[in-house]
């Protein structure tokens, strides 16, 4: 991610500033942990959306953010009614990459070094995912 970790007061400005219906915390069924947060941002003008996640370490490679990234297009296309939904991704993050590739996105773009690596402090590649709601609905 290009921003965080986050202080205490940094998480409840954000809690404060989330918008319904576009801002969404990640919790487990069984125990209502939250383990992250993800949103869809639609962009009225052109029925796009762009989508976005982070989920704890600890539940990375446990098909948490396929099925979260399914959850966030499916509400993208069936509620929101958008004909394109895309993401970014550090080129270099193997898992976010395959989870928008499990959900029938394909990768556009990549754009060298448009992409601030908060951790490293450098520019890496940035890769561009999309799908069209055409595509999602053949999905299915």
């Amino acid at each position: 991610m290009s921003w965080g970790p986050n202080s205490e007061e940094q998480t409840r400005q954000f809690l404060a500033a989330a918008k319904t219906g576009k801002d969404f915390g990640v919790v487990l069924r069984e125990t209502g942990e939250v383990i992250g947060s993800c949103g869809v941002y639609p962009d009225a003008d052109s029925d796009t959306g762009e989508l976005g996640w982070i989920l704890h370490m600890d539940y990375w490679k446990q098909g948490f953010g396929t099925e979260l990234a399914g959850a966030l297009i499916k509400y993208g296309f069936e509620s929101l009614k958008l004909r394109r939904i895309q993401a970014p991704c550090a080129a270099v993050n193997y898992g976010s990459c395959r989870v928008m590739e499990r959900n029938y996105m394909r990768r556009e773009a990549l754009h060298v070094k448009a992409f601030w690596a908060r951790t490293d402090k450098e520019w890496i590649d940035e890769a561009k995912y999309a799908i069209l709601a055409e595509e999602y609905f053949n999905t299915k």
